[in-house]
């Protein structure tokens, strides 16, 4: 078992499953750098991925927010 995250996405590489639905990687998506992963479609990428996109929209939203009410 890994022992973090980016344990488990190199192990997953090197097994050539997807993180996120355990398929093989027969096309690879990701952002090009390691530590975010590779996976077999940009809907695992985006699940994998949710939580995180989801609190910077969040910020950004917050953000724009602050900017109009100034």
């Amino acid at each position: 078992m890994a022992e973090s995250e980016t344990d488990y996405l190199r192990q997953c590489l090197r097994q050539n499953v997807c993180p996120t639905c355990q398929g093989p990687l027969t096309s690879k998506v990701g952002t090009g750098q390691f530590k975010d992963g590779v996976f077999c479609s940009l809907g695992c990428q985006a699940k994998w991925h949710d939580s995180a996109m989801r609190k910077r929209h969040q910020e950004r939203t917050k953000k724009a927010e602050k900017k109009k009410d100034e």
